[in-house]
């Protein structure tokens, strides 16, 4: 044995799924940033941190 247990199916296709869903919410992320970039860069915050 190599002291790894096999994992179920659930578990496999569990991962999978998160992984893929990661890899959606980034791609549609960098999508809304390079999107914000073209259009003339992002809002600038309502208080910035040198009110602090």
């Amino acid at each position: 044995m190599n002291g790894r247990s096999r994992r179920s199916f659930f578990q496999r296709l569990e991962r999978r799924l998160v992984g893929l869903v990661m890899a959606i919410m980034a791609y549609g992320l960098e999508k809304s940033i390079l999107r914000s970039i073209r259009s003339g860069g992002a809002k600038s915050p309502s208080c910035d941190a040198s009110e602090l």
